[in-house]
């Protein structure tokens, strides 16, 4: 039997899939030394990481990910079915994964290691090698997803998409992904380096578009810069404010901070949980998406309060990710989600503030300093 699910309305994922050799290593690395450590195998990449965690507390999820029909491509859709029966999942979700174009034709699902050490991480990743057929496969499966879930509110979290660095097609999937679903479902995206390379005046008019927007300050400043120029957290919160964009930067140990649509209602500062020794950050910021975007269950027009909750939500979610080794390993399931939280009665005691935007530009630049 599977467990109850509190959370019922459809999401789907689009992004990257690979599978992970993760390595610790507890000391410092130094390049041309031997190192003792330990090693895990597991699967990961923003689609499959969102995927795990959403199925593990009861979600309905579609996943769309840049995976091929190979052996690491074949233990994704094992693991992720696995979750998705685990979790009760429904008719149309079980066809829709179980399905052969779960696959992308002709594409080779890439590998990833990640080397966690001293609360750092390193990633080596190869590149998406995929076939002439990507983009049909792709329009393909939002046809069909439009098809089964015509008329349900539902949400959409694309991720990253490394086939969107194409120089002859930028942003193709990412663009497709936002125009098949920008009018019935809440957009939520958390770009790579493969779309943030093309910078935010490529992205400006997709970005109306785009519901709730989640990036790490260093990758917001990416976006943001041009050539030798580079904008300051401050500067990039008020265009945000400015073009109604409502976003979250997360800011890794200092925590995270929220604009809603005009910035009306004040810059959100989240700041950290005290969860004592981190484990293993990998992970935690698609846990952190992952947590909103399950907590806005959908909601196209959520309100600033709306916001508040999904901020304080995928803070708990990305505090519990970095307790455990991985992106998405040994998931927990709604039930360890509200023990945790209980157990931590401590974590409430740091709660979310609201500050003027006209008042908060000192303490951004002074958060920024620490970058």
């Amino acid at each position: 039997m599977g467990q109850d699910r509190g959370i019922k309305i459809p999401i789907i994922t689009v992004g990257s899939g690979n599978v992970e050799y993760l390595l610790e290593h507890n000391g410092e690395v130094e390049l041309g030394k031997k190192h003792v450590i330990r090693s895990h195998e597991q699967i990961g990449g923003s689609c499959v990481n969102y995927s795990l965690r959403l199925l593990n507390v009861g979600a309905q999820v579609f996943p769309v990910p840049l995976v091929g029909k190979d052996a690491n491509g074949r233990k994704i859709r094992d693991e992720v079915l696995a979750a998705a029966i685990g979790s009760g999942l429904s008719a149309q979700e079980k066809q829709f994964i179980e399905s052969d174009d779960f696959f992308i034709p002709g594409a080779r699902t890439p590998k990833a290691t990640v080397l966690v050490h001293q609360k750092r991480r390193t990633i080596f990743s190869e590149a998406f090698s995929g076939g002439p057929a990507i983009e049909n496969h792709m329009q393909k499966r939002f046809t069909l997803l439009n098809q089964i879930l015509l008329g349900h509110p539902g949400s959409v979290m694309i991720g990253h998409i490394t086939l969107d660095a194409n120089t002859h097609r930028p942003g193709l999937i990412t663009r497709m992904a936002i125009d098949s679903f920008r009018d019935k479902f809440l957009i939520f995206a958390n770009f790579g380096n493969s779309q943030l390379q093309h910078g935010i005046g490529f992205w400006q008019k997709d970005l109306r578009h785009v519901d709730l927007l989640q990036l790490n300050v260093e990758e917001i400043k990416k976006m943001f810069c041009r050539g030798a120029q580079l904008k300051s957290l401050y500067e990039i919160l008020t265009w945000l404010q400015y073009h109604a964009i409502t976003a979250v930067i997360t800011l890794s140990k200092f925590g995270a901070i929220g604009t809603y649509k005009s910035g009306k209602d004040g810059i959100v500062l989240a700041w950290p949980l005290d969860i004592g020794d981190i484990v293993d950050p990998t992970g935690a910021g698609d846990a952190f998406a992952a947590g909103m975007v399950a907590s806005l269950q959908g909601k196209k027009k959520f309100t600033f309060q709306n916001f508040l909750s999904a901020i304080a939500q995928g803070r708990l979610w990305a505090s519990y990710a970095c307790t455990t080794i991985g992106a998405c390993h040994n998931c927990p399931d709604k039930n360890t989600l509200d023990n945790y939280g209980r157990n931590n009665a401590c974590l409430s005691d740091r709660r979310l503030e609201i500050t003027e935007s006209g008042n908060s530009e000192q303490i951004i630049n002074l958060i920024e300093k620490a970058f």
